[in-house]
């Protein structure tokens, strides 16, 4: 792990502390479980069913509606209906009746930390914020018990399939330039993703704009034109290994649209291993949100989660302003992969190694 303490400077701001605790209402139930949200600026003026289905995205509408008309309320206790506008900045509790809760790997790994500024390998399995199905098993849970007299901010997300590289702030000023970074793309990000088929060209440039389908899957991203509702979408490919009837790729999203990697490489022959959306359609999706895939789906899908892993973000210090790189190994399931299927240990990073572009 990397790790910095940076020099103590007169204007330099106190260490943030947590949100202070949510008042509990007296008609909630004392089982019940509080997720607590603070809106985001860019979704400031919403109906609260309407955030609450984007912030917990495998939640219906109508099902947000139901959960917001009994168990949403204030910082301070106020029962909130559907019909609330969020503010931006404003905190919700959402209270929900204890559920049996799936387990989920809760080993994170710290790859980088100072005074400003840390950075954890999150292992695949693990959401980042609580869903509509965990809640203990989060990330944020999970660096809540690690910095409990600290308020550490994601300053961006990954899928909970997703393995590898998270930033993170221990200020606010860090925090705000982190996540300004990540809005105007100031922040080079690379992924490594296994492929099913033999990528032919060593380098390639995706270039297909994309946007939801708006079919009965609500995230479901297609490459459509722009003339058609398309947002313009590129994505660096290189391969890294070629394996038997199976590649491995780094890729390098020069934009950020929801599920850009996984869409771009079906889009052109390429499905990620394991990705139960794109490369096996609705079906075998919607079957794998009831519980994990059986034997069956197993044999179909080679891994139980999608093959795709944050390898590598590259950086300007939010602070220091100065060049910084973090790196996250491979994890063992996908080298695992490319061992069984005859690639050499010269091509197949090892633990640590990021390969060169």
């Amino acid at each position: 792990m990397q790790r910095r303490r940076t020099e103590s400077h007169p204007h330099d701001e106190p260490r943030e502390r947590p949100t202070p605790p949510v008042v509990r209402p007296s008609t909630v139930p004392e089982d019940a479980l509080c997720s607590v949200f603070e809106v985001r600026s860019d979704r400031a003026g919403m109906r609260l069913d309407r955030w609450l289905s984007l912030e917990l995205t495998r939640l219906t509408r109508s099902r947000a509606q139901e959960i917001v008309s009994h168990f949403a309320f204030t910082a301070q206790g106020v029962a909130l209906g559907p019909s609330h506008r969020v503010r931006a900045g404003e905190v919700i509790a959402l209270y929900r009746p204890r559920w049996e809760e799936p387990p989920a790997p809760r080993e994170v790994g710290l790859l980088y930390v100072d005074d400003h500024v840390i950075a954890v390998d999150k292992p695949a399995g693990l959401p980042v914020h609580p869903t509509a199905k965990y809640h203990h098993n989060t990330l944020t849970s999970v660096l809540a018990e690690r910095f409990p007299e600290e308020r550490v901010v994601l300053a961006h997300r990954i899928d909970r399939e997703t393995s590898g590289v998270i930033l993170l702030a221990r200020s606010r000023e860090a925090e705000r330039r982190l996540k300004q970074d990540f809005a105007e793309r100031r922040i080079e990000k690379t992924y490594h993703a296994l492929v099913h088929g033999v990528v032919a060209q060593d380098h390639q440039v995706i270039d297909a704009p994309m946007c939801l389908h708006g079919g009965d899957v609500g995230v479901k991203m297609v490459v459509r034109p722009v003339t058609r509702g398309g947002m313009p979408s590129v994505t660096r490919v290189d391969v890294i290994a070629r394996l038997d009837g199976f590649t491995l790729v780094a890729a390098h999203p020069e934009t950020g649209r929801q599920h850009q990697i996984r869409v771009h490489l079906a889009h052109v022959g390429h499905p990620l291993v394991g990705d139960k959306l794109y490369a096996h359609g609705d079906e075998m999706f919607l079957a794998c949100l009831e519980g994990p895939p059986d034997e069956a789906r197993m044999r179909k899908l080679l891994l139980d989660r999608q093959a795709l892993h944050a390898a590598e973000v590259t950086l300007t210090h939010p602070i220091e302003k100065t060049p910084l790189t973090i790196s996250a190994p491979l994890p063992a399931d996908m080298r695992a992969f490319c061992e069984e299927r005859s690639a050499t240990a010269s091509t197949v990073p090892r633990n640590g190694d990021t390969p060169t572009r």
